[in-house]
């Protein structure tokens, strides 16, 4: 009888591709090299979702104030924009208009960064648990 030889799955690399791919927005590779293909897919559409309402509130916000934007460039070129030959430096635009969406926008943005760490050591805890099990009992844990 032949019998297949288990590879054990390698916590670092698990957790270097979580956290590689998670600065590509591809969050959950991790858990996919360590077989539980279903939870990285759920982790990756989940990093998506919340880098989506980062984006897409961002834009929001800069689409609502940007003739406010606009009528502080053009005050602050003293001319319209294109036509004259002076550049406007980026110390004389006004962006107080969009103060009170940064702290959202922040706030979204610590969110993603801490779910992209959590995402990349849990790839690497699942690794080790995988390698416990298989060390212990000689099956897989998963799969």
């Amino acid at each position: 009888m032949i019998q297949a030889v288990i590879p054990f799955k390698n916590g670092g690399v698990a957790f270097i591709l979580a956290f590689f791919f998670g600065l590509f927005f591809f969050n959950g590779v991790g858990h996919m090299y360590i077989g539980k293909v279903r939870r990285g897919a759920g982790i990756m559409l989940l990093g998506w979702f919340i880098y989506s309402v980062v984006l897409l509130f961002t834009i929001f916000t800069i689409g609502l104030n940007i003739d406010r934007i606009y009528e502080s460039y053009s005050v602050a070129n003293e001319a319209l924009p294109g036509l004259s030959a002076t550049t406007v430096s980026s110390n004389n635009l006004n962006f107080e208009y969009l103060a009170p969406a940064l702290p959202f926008i922040f706030i979204f943005t610590l969110v993603y960064l801490t779910f992209w760490i959590v995402q990349a050591a849990d790839a690497n805890r699942l690794a080790k648990r995988f390698n416990r099990h298989l060390d212990k009992k000689g099956t897989l844990l998963w799969y």
